[in-house]
């Protein structure tokens, strides 16, 4: 890193508070001034707001405390979520052994979200308590509150939801009704400011536990939160709860281990059945008791992917063929789906495809929903203006939850389409550039990534930062034979996913490349390590021959779609529009012919191989490998020759119309009986001599050498033996041949190239 990049007063502050002038120049784009930085880098308990600063604390703690003194029997009642677990367990160990308390959380299935009458009927049936508290919930118990009182029951709401119109009538402390002090805890957070208000410093004992709320309830990371959290996971650290540690498998708690693995498991339950047994988790003590709840967790999560996973990929299957340029947000409906999981499933959505997603499931007179939104989007206040059509509505600015009757569906989804188009701009859910500082090649990535270590926790409001290394002949490696890739250059190792398999070789042309920073360990080695998030193709530069292998894929397959075709002028004004619009190329050529002829595309991102997203904004697609999905754009346009004249065809079955720009031959490549069955050859020997390949590379070089096969031919005659089961190559290199007898032309990748004997 060279002083040259920042200027004298950046070099002179960063100096002054003990931190490189890269990490200041990143707190200050966070919003943090100078003075605020040391504070915001060690967080201090000292600095938590007072419990008092929330409108009812006081009246909460005086009533709680008068039920502790006269021995009366409380009732904690508490949401089904990890935040809501969690703050059933604050409460439940801050009150155990001062008084008779005990707890209650709704089944997610039979009693839908927070209070209702039918569950305090049997509430009160078995075990009449004096007093309520609510957690995480309750602040539109408003019949609830009235039916309690009817009883001679008080109550008192502790939720930090988003208040309506009419509060229930009792003692409520909710931060977010005249958001004085702090006003974004999550419900855990609330329980703790209560626990504060009743028996003072006693509240650090539940930082842990507050802290796993925290941060699996994606409420800001700064503030009171960030001291939370701070705080609380070191706790997880030096004095680790027994179940947490069972459930986790480790000591040490990161906020990414919290966010993917604890707070998933802990959710399980309650999404699948009942949240009841997971407060045991922080209750329990007993080896045998908390081995057992924490397998039955792992159990409840695995399920629960599962059912996610299908519930994904059933609405990713409804969404195929909406028009994106008038509907950007997600509104479905599907009775066969389970309740428990509709939020996750619904925030994958809005991931994927940049835009709010609100997921219905339920049959018979009601549905119930979740919604999940984008940061442009506050759908708390995008579903208040339609309370009328209601039977239950909570949440707050990116989830909600939502109930209504069948008969309202329709007008639900027409309103919330129409809302979103009038009142929010395209721009909104156009995929954005990364608000990332851009490094060069000669940083010190590793002194970084040591330095950005102090950001920790990271989450929401307070996110883990990205960075955007610009540069060409990067060469990135398959890391054995899976679908994942790396980088090693000098100070920096950078990890892509399968998404990212295209990018094995050189890059040609100016790439961007978007990536968090971490610190990796190797045998003692300290080293800086990326994980990639995007691939931006700046300006491109890939010989046709490359380009040629990226589309080899297109000779697999085959369809019957009908392909239009389209002149200049209907391109020009596709590419003016933010959506539903693909252009596709298959050559360094053919792209520069497609922006002198189309010049709007110039200005379109373009898409070198992999998919970056699902949102449908209008781009080019440069050489699409076969994972490519054009279904969600409502037109794909194709301004050169595909390698197979079935390619555009199957596109065109993909529920999309499909166009032919220039009406061009397809390009097929040439291949030989006796090349394709020289390379099997070579595949048997080396099967036979038990080798094994290190990686696709060594592989390729082994065969080609043997066989005397160019890339290319290399390439097709491995797809044509792959597809007719005649070769397979294990994730460890180890080859598998069948010897049985077939046909050549059995195979689509041989059929559909142009071949001689």
């Amino acid at each position: 890193m060279t002083d040259g990049k920042f200027g004298a007063e950046e070099r002179e502050a960063a100096k002054k508070l003990g931190i490189s002038a890269r990490f200041l120049r990143l707190l200050r784009s966070r919003g943090l001034s100078d003075r605020e930085i040391p504070s915001f880098l060690h967080p201090s308990l000292d600095a938590l707001t007072s419990p008092y600063d929330i409108r009812g604390m006081k009246e909460a703690a005086e009533r709680v405390r008068r039920a502790v003194d006269r021995k009366e029997k409380i009732l904690v009642f508490g949401d089904y979520d990890c935040d809501g677990i969690c703050a059933i367990s604050i409460l439940m160990l801050a009150l155990k052994g001062r008084a008779d308390v005990d707890f209650f959380i709704p089944n997610r299935a039979t009693d839908g979200y927070g209070m209702n009458i039918a569950a305090l009927e049997r509430i009160i049936a078995h075990r009449r308590p004096d007093l309520v508290i609510t957690v995480d919930c309750g602040i539109t118990a408003v019949k609830e509150a009235e039916y309690l009182k009817a009883q001679g029951i008080d109550l008192v709401v502790t939720d930090h939801h988003e208040p309506q119109d009419e509060l229930p009538d009792c003692i409520v402390a909710d931060a977010k009704i005249d958001r004085q002090g702090f006003s974004d805890l999550c419900g855990a957070g609330v329980a703790l400011k209560l626990v504060a208000a009743l028996f003072g410093k006693e509240y650090e004992k539940y930082l842990d536990i507050c802290a796993i709320a925290t941060i699996a309830d994606v409420v800001p990371l700064v503030g009171d939160n960030r001291i939370i959290a701070y705080h609380g996971l070191r706790q997880c650290a030096n004095s680790p709860r027994r179940g947490i540690k069972m459930l986790a498998g480790t000591e040490k708690l990161s906020s990414q281990d919290v966010m993917f693995r604890l707070a998933p498991r802990i959710n399980a339950a309650g999404r699948l059945g009942s949240a009841m047994k997971a407060v045991g988790l922080f209750l329990d003590e007993d080896y045998f008791m908390l081995k057992s709840l924490a397998e039955e967790l792992e159990r409840d999560n695995a399920r629960r992917q599962e059912i996610c996973e299908q519930v994904v990929a059933d609405a990713k299957r409804a969404l195929k063929g909406i028009d994106f340029d008038t509907t950007r947000i997600i509104v479905l409906h599907d009775p066969t789906w389970e309740a428990g999981v509709l939020g996750i499933a619904a925030a994958r959505l809005a991931e994927d495809f940049k835009c709010p997603a609100i997921l219905f499931s339920g049959e018979g007179d009601e549905y119930k929903g979740s919604a999940r939104s984008v940061k442009s989007v506050n759908i708390f206040e995008l579903l208040s203006r339609h309370t009328e059509l209601y039977t239950t509505f909570g949440g707050h600015a990116q989830a909600a939850g939502v109930g209504l009757k069948a008969d309202n569906f329709a007008a639900f989804r027409e309103a919330l389409v129409r809302d979103v188009e009038e009142s929010y701009p395209a721009g909104d859910f156009l995929p954005q550039e990364p608000a990332a500082q851009r490094l060069a090649a000669d940083e010190d990535f590793l002194a970084l990534a040591q330095e950005l270590e102090m950001l920790e926790p990271t989450g929401y409001g307070n996110p883990k930062p990205e960075f955007v290394l610009e540069e060409s002949g990067m060469r990135f490696e398959r890391i054995g034979f899976g679908p994942h890739v790396k980088f090693t250059g000098k100070g920096l190792e950078l990890m892509g996913f399968s998404r990212f398999s295209g990018l094995v070789g050189t890059t040609k042309g100016r790439t961007s490349f978007e990536f968090s920073l971490g610190v990796g360990c190797f045998r003692n080695r300290l080293y800086a390590q990326g994980i990639l998030r995007s691939v931006t193709a700046r300006t491109i530069d890939i010989a046709d021959s490359d380009a040629r292998m990226m589309c080899l894929h297109q000779l697999g397959r085959t369809g019957n779609g009908k392909v239009g075709r389209m002149t200049l002028e209907q391109a020009r004004g596709f590419a003016a529009r933010p959506f539903g619009t693909a252009f596709v190329v298959y050559s360094q050529a053919e792209y520069e012919r497609l922006v002198a002829d189309v010049p709007e595309c110039a200005a379109l991102p373009v898409s070198v191989g992999a998919q970056k997203w699902l949102n449908p904004a209008s781009c080019v697609v440069f050489a699409p490998n076969g994972k490519f999905d054009f279904s969600y754009f409502k037109r794909v346009i194709s301004a050169g020759r595909p390698l197979s004249g079935s390619y555009l065809p199957y596109i065109a079955e993909s529920m999309c119309e499909c166009f032919d720009l220039y009406g061009e031959e397809a390009d097929p490549p040439l291949v030989s009986d006796g090349k394709v069955r020289a390379a099997f050859v070579a595949f048997d020997m080396m099967a036979r001599r038990n080798e094994h390949a290190r990686t696709p590379h060594d592989l390729a070089a082994a065969v080609r050498a043997q066989a005397k096969l160019t890339a290319e031919e290399y390439e097709l005659a491995r797809l044509i033996l792959e597809n007719l089961g005649l070769i397979s190559v294990s994730d460890r290199g180890i080859i598998t041949v069948s010897r049985q007898k077939t046909e050549l032309s059995r195979s689509a990748y041989y059929v559909n190239a142009r071949h001689v004997k």
